[in-house]
C-alpha cells in the first residue's frame, strides 16, 4: 500500500528538482512563468511541493531547463504512484461501503484498468455498459417461479470504476399490465432506504421467451397494493430491462457511486477550483482533488469548464462553433446526468441557438471507438445528441481520428475559448486564444467536418437516423422506446441519489426521439 506521506514526499522531490534546474540556469520564478505561459504563483507552488500541474507544464519546464525529459520523465513517474495511490484508495473506499458485493466491480476495473496519467481512449474490446446481457445471464438458470436475488456488476469503463445493482426478480403477469406478486414478507424498510442501489422486477413468462420489468426500490416500495395475502407491484410495460433502460441504469449506478463517496470532499475541491476563477488560462492537475474518484474530477473539469465559456462568450459578435471531445457513450452520459450541464446547454440556447443563424457542436467519434462500445453505450451517445439537437444545436460528426487531438473550443473567426477535461493531462485545460496559427487549425477542422459529416442532413431527426445507422442501433424500436420512456420519465427505475445528478436531460432527449415525426 502506497502511503500519503509517499505521495507528498515524491511531490516535493520533483518541485526541487524544478528549483534546482531554475537556479542553475540563472532564472527567477517569475521569468520560468514567462518562459512557459504560467504565473509566479503557479511556479512558486510546484516548488514547494504544494502542487504539480499538467503534463503540458512540465513539457515546456523541461524544454527551457534544457533537463533532456529529466523533468517529464519524473513528472510521468510521480503521476503512476499517484495513479496507484487513488486506485488503492478507491477499492479501500468501496470495500469498506459495500462489503462483498464491491468485488464485482473491482474485478471489471481490473480487467479495464484505468490510464491515471494521461487517459486516452484506446479501443480493443468493447468496454462498460452491456448491464443488460449481464442481467439476462445471471437469471437464465434461476427457476421462473420463484423469487431470486442477484447482485449484478455495473461494469467500468475507460473512467467509470465500476458498481454493482442488486436484483431482486419475482414471477409477474402480463394481463395487458405488468404485475409482480410479491410475498408480504419481503415488503420491508430495506426497498425504502436501501444502502446499495436496488432494482425490484417483474418476470414475465412466453411462449416466445421472458421479458424483466424493473422499477427502483424506493419507487416500488410506493407502488405497493395490498391485496389478500399477497402484494402486487403494477410496474410500467416502458420499464423493461432493455439496452435503452440498462444505459441509464448503469451510468447512474457508476456516477452516483462515485460522487456519493466524494461529496464533501468535492465541495472542498470546488472552493479550491474557484481561485482559478478569474484567470484567463489556467492548467490545473489533477492534484486539486487527489483523493477524489475519476468521476468526481470528471465532474470538477467539467463544471470549471463550461463556466469559464460562460464568462468569457460575453465578448462573441457572432454564432460560435463548439468542438466537444467525447467519443463513447460513457463519455457522453455526462451530458445526459451532470445537471450542471444541462444548465449549460439551455444557457447556450438561449444565446446562440435562437435567431435564424444556428449553432453548430462537433464531435469525432473514430469507428474504432464505435466498434469497441456495447448497444448500450451507442446509445448513450446517440441521447446526448439528442439532447443537443432538442436544443436547436445542430451536430455534425466527423469519423476521423485524428480529429480526437482537438481541445474542446468554442470558435469564432476572432478567436478561441478552450476548454478540455475529458483526455486531459489534468482536471482541467481552459484558455483564451487569437493566435492566428491556432484559429487556422481550428477552423480548418470545423470546415471539414460540416463539409463531410457522417450525419449530414437537413433536419434534425434525419442527422439522429443517420447517427443510429452509424452507430448500428434499431433506429424504429429506438424511437419507439424512446416514446415510451419519455411519457414516464427514467426516474422509476434509475433514480440518482446524488445532488449533482439530474435526469432532466435524458428524459428530454427520450422525449425528444419519441416526438420525431
Amino acid at each position: 500500500m502506497i502511503d500519503p506521506q509517499q505521495l507528498q514526499d515524491a511531490k516535493q522531490a520533483l518541485g526541487r528538482r524544478l528549483r534546482e534546474l531554475r537556479k542553475g540556469h540563472g532564472l527567477v520564478q517569475k521569468e520560468v512563468a514567462q518562459l512557459v505561459y504560467s504565473t509566479r504563483s503557479t511556479v512558486a507552488n510546484v516548488e514547494a511541493g504544494r502542487q504539480v500541474v499538467d503534463r503540458v507544464f512540465w513539457q515546456q519546464c523541461d524544454t527551457v531547463l534544457k533537463a533532456n525529459n529529466g523533468l517529464l520523465d519524473a513528472y510521468d513517474a510521480y503521476r503512476r504512484l499517484q495513479g496507484q495511490y487513488q486506485k488503492e484508495r478507491s477499492e479501500t473506499a468501496l470495500r469498506a461501503r459495500w462489503g462483498a458485493a464491491a468485488d464485482g466491480a473491482l474485478d471489471q476495473r481490473a480487467s479495464s484498468d484505468l490510464q491515471s496519467v494521461h487517459p486516452q481512449f484506446n479501443p480493443a474490446e468493447p468496454v462498460g455498459g452491456d448491464l443488460a446481457s449481464m442481467i439476462a445471464s445471471a437469471l437464465g438458470e434461476t427457476d421462473r417461479e420463484s423469487r431470486a436475488d442477484h447482485t449484478i456488476p455495473a461494469p467500468g469503463g475507460h473512467h467509470f470504476p465500476g458498481a454493482s445493482v442488486e436484483v431482486e426478480v419475482y414471477p409477474a403477469t402480463d394481463d395487458g399490465r405488468i404485475v409482480a406478486m410479491i410475498p408480504r414478507t419481503d415488503t420491508d424498510r430495506r426497498w425504502r432506504r436501501p444502502l446499495q442501489r436496488r432494482i425490484v422486477a417483474g418476470r414475465v413468462t412466453t411462449s416466445t421467451g421472458d421479458g424483466l420489468f424493473g422499477l427502483d426500490s424506493r419507487q416500488a416500495s410506493q407502488r405497493l397494493v395490498d391485496i389478500d395475502d399477497e402484494v402486487r407491484l403494477l410496474i410500467p410495460r416502458a420499464y423493461e430491462l432493455d439496452a435503452i433502460t440498462a444505459a441509464v441504469l448503469w451510468a447512474v449506478a457508476n456516477l452516483d457511486q462515485s460522487l456519493l463517496l466524494d461529496d464533501a470532499r468535492l465541495d472542498a475541491s470546488r472552493t479550491a477550483a474557484a481561485e482559478y476563477s478569474g484567470l484567463v488560462r489556467s492548467a490545473v492537475s489533477s492534484d486539486i482533488g487527489q483523493d477524489l474518484e475519476i468521476v468526481s474530477r470528471m465532474w470538477l473539469g467539467s463544471a470549471f469548464c463550461a463556466d469559464h465559456i460562460s464568462r468569457q462568450w460575453d465578448g462573441l459578435t457572432e454564432v460560435p462553433t463548439f468542438w466537444t471531445r467525447e467519443q463513447t457513450g460513457e463519455e457522453a452520459s455526462t451530458w445526459l446526468l451532470f445537471g450542471h450541464k444541462l444548465r449549460y446547454l439551455e444557457a447556450t440556447a438561449t444565446r446562440f441557438a435562437t435567431g435564424s443563424q444556428r449553432a453548430t457542436r462537433m464531435f469525432c467519434v473514430p469507428r474504432s471507438a464505435v466498434e469497441a462500445s456495447t448497444e448500450s453505450q451507442r446509445v448513450l451517445l446517440l441521447l446526448a445528441v439528442a439532447l443537443m439537437e432538442s436544443f436547436g444545436i445542430d451536430v455534425a460528426i466527423t469519423n476521423e481520428s485524428e480529429y480526437g487531438a482537438l481541445p474542446g473550443l468554442v470558435l469564432t473567426s476572432q478567436r478561441a475559448i478552450v476548454a478540455t477535461w475529458i483526455r486531459a493531462d489534468g482536471v482541467w485545460h481552459v484558455d483564451v486564444t487569437c493566435q492566428r496559427s491556432a484559429l487556422a487549425e481550428y477552423r480548418d477542422a470545423a470546415g471539414y467536418v460540416r463539409a463531410h459529416s457522417v450525419v449530414a442532413a437537413d433536419t434534425a431527426g434525419s442527422r439522429l437516423r443517420a447517427l443510429a445507422d452509424y452507430l448500428g442501433l434499431d433506429w424504429p424500436r429506438l424511437r419507439g422506446r424512446c416514446a415510451e420512456l419519455g411519457a414516464c420519465g427514467l426516474a422509476g427505475i434509475a433514480e440518482p441519489r446524488s445532488r449533482l445528478l439530474s435526469l432532466d436531460g435524458v428524459d428530454r432527449a427520450c422525449r425528444f426521439v419519441g416526438a420525431l415525426p
